[in-house]
């Protein structure tokens, strides 16, 4: 069987996110879509892409101040908001991929998750599977957003749980995160010349080097870097963080060839 792969294309790779701009970063995807394509032609795998959602997500939530249920009318005008903007980035994203020869589908995690107290309870994954058996090379992308929520009435799905839920129910060996700097560092890179980086994080060493790992220098409303890592660690897969900005990096990390990042796990 094909290996099968997770990749996650970060908001601040995707996004404007650093501006807090609700602008699509197309050629940054499209320089992703063509190190794909690459290491296709190269390996045979499956690929089941994420795309974070940046401004598109973090603002709108943060701005309608409904991280923590909704009550209100405007709550809910801000919960359809929120996922119409998610859901364009989800598209654009995806239509990017396809314009760069993949078969990519937009698979938005709305209309196939739900949660109870911002914890997955539902997920549903049968249409991936079919996608599959018409074509392998079919490449679905989920998204971080809104969805409903059992005793909220809607609450956040990260990116980041939505890989987690799909490396436990697929039992993948390797994920991707490609994000805007080369991996985990001893600080804040974009701020400190000297920060250092961290080419491994394991259970063992993780509280010794967690009081240098930073949260987002930008506004993310599911917890930063630092929550990022705690939940990788938590699952049982090799998980490489790369600068998905850097040519090449995306491509040999997907190959499987050493890279400059971070391990995790």
């Amino acid at each position: 069987m094909q290996e099968l792969i997770l990749l996650k294309i970060g908001g601040s790779v995707c996004t404007e996110k650093s501006r807090n701009s609700f602008k699509v970063r197309t050629g940054a995807v499209r320089k992703i879509a063509k190190e794909i394509v690459d290491a296709r032609k190269q390996k045979d795998f499956r690929l089941i892409l994420v795309n974070g959602a940046g401004p598109f997500g973090h603002t709108n939530v943060s701005d309608y101040d409904i991280n923590h249920g909704l009550k209100s009318p405007r709550d809910f005008e801000g919960f359809c908001k929120t996922i119409c903007d998610c859901g364009y980035l989800n598209w654009k994203v995806s239509d990017v991929l396809r314009n760069a020869g993949l078969h990519s589908i937009p698979y938005p995690s709305s209309s196939v998750i739900v949660q109870a107290g911002k914890r997955i309870t539902s997920f549903h994954m049968d249409v991936i599977k079919r996608l599959w058996d018409s074509d392998p090379g079919i490449i679905p992308v989920m998204n971080g957003t809104m969805v409903p929520d059992i005793e909220m009435k809607g609450s956040v799905v990260s990116g980041d749980a939505v890989l987690g839920h799909l490396a436990s129910r697929f039992g993948i060996n390797l994920m991707i995160f490609a994000t805007d700097v080369d991996g985990i560092f001893t600080s804040d890179p974009n701020k400190n010349s000297d920060a250092s980086l961290i080419e491994y994080v394991t259970k063992q060493n993780f509280n010794e080097i967690k009081r240098g790992i930073s949260g987002s220098s930008n506004l993310d409303v599911t917890g930063g870097m630092l929550g990022k890592v705690k939940k990788l660690l938590d699952l049982d897969n090799r998980t490489v963080i790369v600068n998905g900005n850097a040519s090449g990096r995306v491509r040999d990390a997907l190959l499987g060839e050493e890279v400059r990042g971070t391990i995790i796990g």
